[in-house]
This record gives C-alpha cells, sequence and structure tokens, in this order.
C-alpha cells in the first residue's frame, strides 16, 4: 500500500480520511493548511495526496503547482477534494498528469475508488 498526506484544514475531516486509508492499509501522514502540506512534501516518501482546495495560508491549487512544477513531485498523484465549482483556470492544472477530483460532500466508496485508481495509474 501506499504513503497518503491528507492536507485539509478541518480536523474531523482528516481524521476521517485518515481513518478510511488506514482501514485500506495505507500509511498517513498529516498537514492542516497548504504550507504544511509543502512542508510534508519536501520530507519525501508520499505515494498520493488528498488535498481540499480551501485552506489558509496556502490553498490547495497554490500547492498543486508547485508540485507540478518541482521534478521531484511532478508525477505525484493529487487528488483534490472540493465544494466549490471549477473555473476554466482550475481546469488547465487539472487536465495535468495524475491529478483528480473528488467533490465534496464526498462518500467513502468514491473516494477509496479514485485513491485505488490514481495509484494504480501512476505505476
Amino acid at each position: 500500500m501506499g504513503m497518503i498526506l491528507i492536507a485539509d484544514d478541518e480536523p474531523d475531516l482528516r481524521a476521517l480520511l485518515a481513518d478510511l486509508m488506514e482501514e485500506a492499509g495505507h500509511q498517513v501522514v498529516e498537514a492542516e493548511n497548504g504550507q504544511a502540506a509543502i512542508q510534508q512534501l519536501e520530507r519525501g516518501a508520499l505515494d498520493l495526496m488528498l488535498l481540499d482546495v480551501a485552506m489558509p495560508i496556502m490553498d490547495g491549487l497554490q500547492v498543486l503547482q508547485r508540485v507540478r512544477k518541482s521534478p521531484a513531485t511532478q508525477t505525484l498523484p493529487v487528488i483534490l477534494l472540493t465544494a466549490f465549482p471549477l473555473t476554466i483556470e482550475d481546469n488547465d492544472i487539472l487536465g495535468t498528469p495524475n491529478t483528480y477530483y473528488v467533490t465534496k460532500p464526498w462518500r467513502r466508496g468514491v473516494v477509496q475508488t479514485a485513491v485505488s485508481a490514481a495509484l494504480a495509474n501512476a505505476k
């Protein structure tokens, strides 16, 4: 299984996602905002990131742009979690390889399927 970074500013949602990922056999690290997510990325050894779009300090789209610009993380699978409609500009970044999104409120099966598919496509 994989090492998954869960970046969300809502502690309850992070805990739910962490439980879901751990039940599926993954290891989890957490970040409470975009800046903390970047710090976790710099530590390396991640297989996938679940990334909330609306976060303080640095939002998920800003994090994703940094991820895609870095040679070390440009192919890291990222699943954006969003409750907001995406704009045309957002669609440009969503068109990059290994970038997916799940709308909130999400369901367990949808997240599990997205994670499994993203990890399989990355291999």
